[in-house]
């Protein structure tokens, strides 16, 4: 590569299991393309202008990432001080509105990329002069056992399309406004506002690993 643009790496978080976004943590570590910065924003407990820094999880949550933080600077924690409400929308607007990184992508708490994620979809940008990449998926059960794989390598759509997947630039959040709360789809939200005027990509590869919590459906395939 000629260029190394630093990708900002949006992580919320909210009374994760400590061992997911461990492991979240670690599969941003073990990239092959080290160029980024990952944002962790921890939407607060509950609806009050009270940020918990009390309760168990947080206090757990908050010592592993500190513990990263003091290894690699390219982390950074954030305790919002109010919820959100749901999605992750919060958090990751924090953390948008808090960089001025050109390329931005995501990764759920409960999610991990494959160790050539931000390299893939960084070359397919890149080699393309894409507005957005996305990857294919792998979705997995609390007992790790695989229900499906998905390699949507056509126009994004709902259902087949996660915000995990995503690798983006910029001027879409500037131009077509940020995340929402919504109900459902939140990420069908932000790219339907892109479709069909933006240049995208596909990797045509599988470098998500999706987990899907008990009472989760697994339509997308």
């Amino acid at each position: 590569m000629i260029s190394h643009e630093e990708i900002l790496v949006c992580m919320p978080t909210f009374h994760a299991d400590p061992s997911w976004i461990l492991r979240a943590i670690k599969s941003v570590q073990n990239q092959t393309y080290p160029h980024f910065n990952c944002f962790i924003v921890k939407d607060s407990c509950s609806k009050t202008t009270q940020t918990c820094l009390e309760c168990e999880n947080c206090i757990e949550i908050e010592s592993i990432v500190k513990s990263v933080i003091k290894k690699d600077s390219r982390f950074k924690y954030f305790n919002l001080p109010s919820n959100c409400g749901g999605s992750g929308w919060g958090p990751r607007n924090f953390a948008i509105m808090n960089s001025s990184n050109n390329l931005i992508a995501y990764l759920d708490d409960d999610n991990w990329y494959e160790p050539d994620h931000l390299e893939c979809l960084y070359k397919k940008i890149q080699e393309n002069d894409s507005d957005l990449a996305y990857t294919g998926t792998r979705l997995l059960s609390t007992k790790n056992q695989l229900l499906l794989t998905r390699i949507h390598p056509f126009l994004p759509k709902e259902g087949y399309i996660d915000t995990s997947e995503m690798l983006h630039k910029r001027w879409l959040i500037n131009k077509y406004g940020g995340w929402r709360c919504v109900k459902k789809g939140a990420d069908w939200d932000l790219v339907s506002r892109w479709i069909p005027n933006i240049k995208w990509t596909h990797t045509k590869k599988i470098t998500l690993n999706f987990f899907v919590r008990e009472g989760c459906g697994t339509q997308r395939q």
